[in-house]
């Protein structure tokens, strides 16, 4: 670890709650910046196909196995998938 970093981090213990905030709430920023992965548009695409599917079927009400939802879903999402690429 950066020596710097290390040495403010020792400190930060000593910080106002305030401040120990602003600093997590900082390294949060920085390592969504340049660590954590992002999905991709097809990515995006099929998680809001996900989101509508589970929001429609809450709305519908009822109750389903665990088994019935994944094959609906996956039903669902090569569906979308086959008319994405054109067949």
């Amino acid at each position: 670890m950066n020596k710097r970093l290390e040495t403010l981090i020792d400190r930060v213990t000593a910080w106002p709650e305030a401040a120990q905030n602003e600093a997590a709430d900082a390294l949060a920023a920085i390592e969504e910046k340049y660590l954590r992965r992002r999905l991709t548009p097809e990515e995006e695409a099929k998680l809001a196909a996900l989101r509508e599917t589970i929001n429609r079927s809450i709305k519908r009400g009822g109750s389903y196995t665990d088994e019935e939802v994944e094959v609906s879903i996956s039903a669902r999402l090569d569906a979308w998938e086959h008319r994405r690429k054109g067949k």
